[in-house]
């Protein structure tokens, strides 16, 4: 697998982008989601994606200059995306949410009709860094979450992030999804030719299945756990419903269905930490939470107990002094795309 370093990576991903005619604004806020994925640790929603998203804007661009405002009022706004790109819709619509919390203390944000907005957990955190509490919830992805007690794909990943504004250094960050893992990370085990660990997917009978293959050539018997796996997954289903109930109608995308429609739904949250009490007083609160949790002793295997969004700082300050790994048929598959815009590869 080649070792690619982030100075290499950045400009070559919003070259590819800015190839194929989308604004270049546009392109940079693209490629850098992408970068800055990788950076955080998270190949999953990383430059894998590039060649499909390239050759989508090839085909067709949406420019988020084209959005419907479809409802408003002091503290939401509900955007119909009309098939907008969504990592830009997203990164708009953080900044339209922030806006709202400063004049009304809650600020919302609803989409729809947009495309993949890729990582959750880069939004959070630019409303954190504006002093305030961030959080987006998507009711997107893969129809592939059995409910608790079955192997029948029935909800998607749910996903969900939260950040929060600390003292000194990155904010705090969460994001997850309601399954027990994120599709992208099986997919990076098919793109790696690697075995599925146990507790990711199961078959009709309810046993794993190790053989990453299988879990697209043969998707009508298996599915992926909910949060908490065989023995607790009633709580990763249940939250993922209510993601559902939240996004679905509130982002006037709808919920999931059986016919397939619905679904798609990406919820913006500001909260103004001023309205409520001072920045300062917040943050030395939540700043001796974390000092009093992470103190605990780790326990034998762990080195220590981390905050949320510490562990991907920890991998972004180790990813940009080393590189990364990137395998062998995502790079040529970068390659590929770079040929057809006529972008020339970096030599590594």
């Amino acid at each position: 697998m080649p070792i690619v370093r982030e100075e290499v990576l950045r400009p070559l991903a919003f070259n590819i982008f800015a190839a194929t005619g989308i604004p270049q604004g546009d392109a940079r806020i693209v490629a850098d989601h992408l970068v800055d994925s990788h950076l955080a640790g998270h190949d999953s929603h990383g430059t894998w994606f590039l060649p499909g998203y390239a050759r989508q804007m090839r085909s067709g661009y949406v420019p988020w200059e084209q959005r419907e405002v479809v409802r408003e009022n002091p503290c939401l706004t509900i955007i119909d995306g009309r098939g907008a790109n969504g990592i830009v819709a997203v990164t708009r619509a953080v900044d339209l949410a922030v806006e709202k919390a400063r004049a009304a203390t809650f600020g919302f944000v609803g989409l729809n009709s947009v495309t993949h907005i890729g990582r959750l957990g880069d939004y959070p955190p630019r409303i954190a860094g504006q002093g305030m509490i961030g959080m987006v919830w998507l009711n997107g992805g893969g129809l592939f979450l059995a409910p608790h007690g079955s192997a029948d794909r029935r909800l998607r990943p749910e996903p969900i992030a939260f950040s929060a504004p600390r003292r000194d250094g990155a904010p705090f960050m969460l994001d997850m999804t309601m399954t027990v893992v994120a599709g992208g990370k099986i997919e990076q085990k098919i793109v790696r030719n690697e075995p599925l660990p146990d507790g990711w997917v199961i078959d009709r009978n309810g046993d794993y299945v190790s053989d990453a293959g299988r879990y697209h050539s043969d998707a009508a018997n298996n599915a992926v756990l909910p949060l908490g796996g065989l023995q607790f997954g009633h709580k990763g289903h249940g939250l993922a419903m209510m993601v559902e109930m939240l996004v679905g109608p509130l982002s006037h995308a709808g919920c999931t269905r059986q016919d397939g429609q619905g679904g798609g739904g990406v919820m913006v949250l500001a909260i103004d930490i001023s309205a409520f009490t001072t920045l300062e007083d917040y943050v030395e609160e939540v700043e001796a939470l974390a000092a009093w949790v992470t103190s605990a002793r780790p326990l034998p295997g762990f080195s220590q107990v981390y905050a949320p969004g510490e562990i991907e700082e920890e991998s972004r300050a180790r990813r940009r002094a080393e590189g990364f790994e990137i395998p062998d048929a995502t790079w040529e598959q970068i390659a590929g795309v770079a040929a057809e815009l006529g972008v020339e590869m970096p030599a590594l």
